[in-house]
């Protein structure tokens, strides 16, 4: 994968989990009264129902992090660039079942090799229970990802420990804890919830109050933990503050602080109020022109607006780039109406502005479908790596290229897309076949 060489991988994983660390420490501190920060728990409270804060506040699940990380690696001239982080990621189960047909083709070189997102994920687990008994749990808004869960839960069962996936109606539940129907038709006791479900769903979540109950009384071990301030885009802005960096450049080691700054780019949060006539929005540099406001934005030409807007989250548009608006590919009009709709939702789903990265022309492989051959093209890429955490160690488990034509100006898993398992750069994955009605990488 261009730019993207095997020590930024393993390294790229020990600052995110890093990074992840100390915005939960941040966020605790800006809760103190007086704190110089508390504009931090502002922006990634904005929105979120009291009664999910203070239960996320309590002290049981004070030192809990997420344990799956998936930085969106966008794959430029300059190197990749980190656009964002994503704790509850899909794609495993599909990187999972492409790799096992490469490595049934004889293909090699694999990143983490055929197996290692079903042994990183196994690892993952068994960090928080030795004898784990998991349920991967799928809400109704993730059901385009369910079947890839129950591969992994197939797969995890056939050769680590019991695991099912379910719907959230499906659990059940008495005074020991929870608990579900086994893949063998018995009972089976859960010990471990995989949560693959946003925290702004839980009011559609069948029985999700008695699943908070049973976590908060340890009956029961979930992740990722219900913390909503570490599922926010905001977080890459507040890295970027300039009044945060001396807390940052604190906190984390030289070389990891210097690997985000460099992948990280510009991220700001819209705040819709007047910036004081002292002051500026820092580094708004725009085609050349400084915006001293975010409502300088306005003035933008179509031209100059090669700008994303993006919810940072809690949100459904806030995934699968529902939300996502392409500032030089909307009319005058539509852009003052995306502006209106980011500041307008300010205290309720802060939104966060970041500047639209011109990428690489990658060739990759694919597949002709007027010859049935396979072919090779260039196109725009993002490298998702797969970390699972085990104690302190982040562990790179794969990496899931998503390649989609070069006249797409968002990069995600659509129609024309082609996804596929990044391979070592002495190995090729340079052909394509069909594989049971699917079309992947050979």
């Amino acid at each position: 994968m261009p730019g993207c060489d095997e020590k930024l991988l393993v390294l790229l994983g020990e600052a995110m989990l890093a990074f992840y660390r100390e915005l939960d420490a941040l966020y605790f501190w800006s809760l103190e009264p007086g704190s110089p920060y508390s504009f931090v728990h502002e922006i990634l409270d904005a929105g979120k129902p009291e009664s999910l804060l203070q239960f996320a506040r309590a002290k049981r699940f004070r030192k809990d992090l997420p344990r799956v990380l998936r930085p969106d690696l966008l794959l430029t001239p300059s190197g990749p660039k980190l656009t964002e982080m994503d704790s509850v990621p899909g794609g495993m189960g599909i990187l999972l079942k492409i790799s096992r047909i490469l490595q049934d083709h004889g293909k090699t070189g694999i990143w983490g090799n055929a197996q290692g997102i079903l042994e990183g994920f196994a690892a993952m687990i068994r960090s928080l229970d030795p004898l784990p008994k998991l349920a991967i749990v799928v809400s109704e808004e993730s059901k385009d990802y369910w079947h890839e869960m129950v591969f992994l839960a197939r797969c995890l069962s056939e050769t680590h420990f019991p695991a099912v996936c379910l719907h959230p109606h499906e659990i059940r539940f008495d005074e020991a804890g929870l608990f579900c129907r086994g893949q063998d038709g018995k009972d089976q006791r859960i010990s471990v919830v995989y949560r693959f479900f946003e925290l702004f769903d839980l009011p559609n979540i069948p029985k999700s109050d008695i699943l908070l109950y049973f976590a908060k009384g340890g009956k029961v071990k979930v992740t990722p933990p219900f913390k909503p301030w570490l599922e926010e885009k905001a977080g890459l802005a507040l890295f970027k503050s300039p009044r945060l960096r001396p807390f940052w450049e604190s906190r984390l080691p030289p070389d990891l602080f210097a690997m985000l700054d460099m992948l990280i780019p510009w991220t700001w949060v819209l705040d819709p109020r007047p910036v004081p006539s002292s002051a500026v929005v820092p580094d708004l540099v725009i085609a050349d022109r400084r915006l001293w406001d975010f409502s300088d934005l306005r003035m933008l030409t179509q031209k100059e607006r090669h700008l994303i807007i993006k919810p940072s989250g809690f949100s459904p548009l806030a995934w699968g780039s529902r939300g996502v608006v392409v500032g030089h590919d909307l009319p005058e009009e539509e852009w003052q109406k995306a502006l209106d709709h980011a500041f307008s939702a300010f205290f309720s789903s802060p939104h966060v502005l970041q500047p639209f990265l011109k990428t690489s022309a990658v060739p990759c492989p694919s597949w002709d479908p007027s010859t049935g051959l396979p072919t090779e093209e260039k196109m725009r890429v993002r490298a998702c790596p797969y970390y699972f955490v085990v104690g302190q160690t982040a562990w790179m488990s794969g990496i899931l290229a998503t390649a989609v034509p070069m006249d797409k100006k968002i990069i995600h898993g659509m129609v024309d897309s082609i996804l596929f398992p990044a391979a070592y750069p002495d190995h090729s994955l340079s052909s394509v076949e069909k594989d049971e009605g699917v079309i992947t990488p050979d």
